[in-house]
């Protein structure tokens, strides 16, 4: 190094020092905590969302639209439904993986002093010192632009990142069932929490005169102690009794309080929201009926739970691991293209395009993706019992909530009865205390017996209403159509004719649609009738089945047309129209369970 230029570095050394210095300082991160006046700013920006999010409740609150409310503004809901769009949105992004690298580059580069270069004899693999005038050369400039596209594709990468984005696709599908499950579970909640939430509008208000009058008595009583007018060990033993009816009266209020905070919650709206419910004849109240077929429960729910589709795509995630571990074994094949530009006026072209190919292999990876390769066999046949062990599961929540639903009806027949009975001793102490025949205590225990009675009948209406909708929770049958509508009001339409369905017995499953099997009227010569049969295993229904057909809107079949049952067969005159027809097949067993299919059938009776 000549003293010119070990000067510069002298005088360049504490710049670049003082440079790093600056930098290091400007990259470290201190805690930075919110400071309380923007969490309070942020908190009445979420009060005043979450009081606008939705319309506002108007006359009686129905449970239909308890439920529609839930679905649309409850917010754990808002989250499932952006977790779903988060995985459409990686496997969109998985998408782009697949393509090919096609990169565009463009700099400047500068220098202080040219870069020159010498020459010397090379002998005898040493270069030889230059003795005479030195003499150097220049072929590059000190400034110089330059930009370029350069396009590379990998064989292997490509497969790799198709296979990756089919496990992106299948964690999307996964997604829409989690999805499908917190919508059947918060279906269940509100309509627990509804019902409740009845009993509690109602029963409270009998519950808070009750208790002033068993306070009062207490008064009275620790009074007529302090004047020592009775026998102490009976006014203690009369105190104990108002006690222990005050300690019931106290469990009793806190069963029920809460119960319309945790409704509005559940509907997505703050606690203080004022909720006006309808004050039902408790007495006239229809319990849910449900024709219960355990053998088409379970086929159904084997088809539909979102359990059991998620442990199907996981497995499929896992299958797809192997043949990644698969295709990592396989040596890459690459190709490139491109094109350079460089300003450098000592270059002879300035610009130039190129194109290659390559194979390369890691011949280290074979051991790697063996053992990558037996991890993900063994990763599939986990994935296997996983979902056995998860239909196992489900088969077994089928069974107790039929079983569950069965004894809800026992219990509630048996709260009515004892309610009846409850009442009816009540009203009885009632009259015998007019004539001085009961003490004051006897008639306030009766009381609180029969108001007991009232609640665990309210509660075991709410048990059966909870019981009904686990039953379709346990077969993965969602709650609403696919297109249920966007107001609470049409939701609320949609939930009634969904539940009505259920309770008619539309609980079985289409498991190869007709539209799917080509539904057209063929013959195979030219003077016999024209047929279509469906598949015998079009629906997932047990038992016996019987099959009735019809048109679209329920009237009965052209006169042209006929179906036979038996053979599930649909045949045409030999005079028919060709034209298509609307149809509805209606599959029933001896229990009354049923599925229905829509589809159009092509009367073509000349196609061959």
């Amino acid at each position: 190094m000549t003293d010119k230029a070990a000067g510069k570095a002298r005088l360049m050394a504490p710049a670049i020092a003082a440079f790093a210095v600056i930098t290091v300082s400007g990259c470290a991160i201190t805690p930075d905590p919110i400071e309380a006046s923007a969490i309070e700013a942020q908190a009445q920006r979420d009060m005043q969302t979450l009081a606008a999010d939705q319309p506002p409740l108007t006359g009686l609150l129905s449970p239909e639209e308890a439920v529609s409310r839930a679905l649309l503004y409850n917010r754990e809901r808002h989250v499932r439904t952006m977790q779903t769009a988060l995985r459409n949105h990686q496997l969109d992004a998985a998408n782009f993986d697949m393509l090919p690298s096609l990169t565009a580059s463009a700099g400047y580069t500068t220098r202080s002093e040219y870069s020159a270069t010498e020459s010397v004899p090379f002998v005898d693999g040493s270069p030889l010192s230059n003795t005479g005038p030195s003499s150097y050369s220049v072929a590059q400039e000190k400034e110089r632009y330059t930009y370029g596209i350069d396009f590379t594709w990998s064989v292997l990468d490509f497969g790799l990142s198709y296979v990756r984005a089919k496990q992106k696709a299948d964690e999307y599908l996964i997604a829409r069932e989690e999805e499908r499950k917190a919508i059947q579970n918060l279906a269940e909640e509100v309509r627990a929490a509804y019902w409740k939430s009845v009993s509690a509008d109602r029963l409270l208000t009998k519950v808070g005169p009750l208790m002033t009058e068993v306070d009062e008595s207490l008064d009275r009583s620790r009074q007529i102690g302090r004047e020592r007018l009775s026998d102490p060990l009976n006014s203690y033993s009369y105190q104990r009794s108002l006690l222990d009816v005050k300690r019931s009266l106290s469990s009793l209020r806190t069963e029920l309080v809460g119960a319309k905070e945790r409704l509005a919650s559940l509907m997505g709206l703050p606690p203080t929201t004022a909720i006006n419910l309808p004050r039902y004849d408790s007495d006239a109240l229809e319990e849910p009926s449900l024709k219960i077929d355990v053998d088409t429960m379970e086929r159904t729910a084997l088809l539909l739970r979102p359990e059991i589709l998620s442990s199907h795509y996981r497995e499929r995630i896992s299958r797809n691991d192997v043949r990644a571990a698969l295709l990592r074994m396989f040596p890459d094949l690459s190709f490139s293209a491109g094109y350079q530009y460089d300003d450098n006026s000592f270059l002879r072209y300035n610009d130039w395009t190129s194109a290659g190919a390559a194979v390369s292999y890691d011949l280290l990876n074979i051991f790697q993706a063996r053992a990558n390769h037996k991890a993900a066999k063994t990763a599939v046949e986990i994935a296997d019992e996983q979902r056995l062990a998860t239909s196992l599961a489900v088969l077994t929540q089928v069974h107790l909530a039929a079983l569950d639903f069965q004894a809800s009806e026992r219990k509630l027949e048996t709260a009515k009865e004892y309610l009846d009975v409850s009442r009816s001793i009540s009203d009885l102490v009632v009259r015998q205390a007019s004539t001085g025949s009961v003490g004051e205590l006897q008639v306030i225990k009766e009381r609180l017996n029969a108001l007991v009675a009232e609640l665990r009948r309210d509660l075991a209406y709410a048990q059966i209403q909870t019981s009904f909708a686990r039953v379709f929770k346990t077969m993965g049958l969602d709650p609403y159509p696919i297109a249920p509508g966007d107001t609470p009001e049409q939701l609320a339409s949609s939930l009634a004719s969904r539940r009505a369905a259920w309770e008619d017995g539309q609980i079985a499953v289409v498991i190869r649609p007709i539209a799917d099997q080509e539904p057209v009227l063929t013959t195979a010569q030219p003077d016999e009738p024209a047929t279509f049969q469906f598949a015998d295993d079009t629906f997932a229904l047990a038992g016996d089945v019987n099959y009735q057909a019809t048109m679209a809107d329920g009237s009965p079949l052209p006169a042209w047309l006929s179906f036979d049952p038996a053979t599930r067969t649909f045949s045409a005159d030999a005079d028919a129209p060709a034209q298509s027809v609307q149809l509805f097949v209606k599959a029933r067993n001896q229990r009354g369970v049923y599925a229905l299919d829509r589809f159009v059938l092509t009367t073509a009776p000349d196609r061959t």
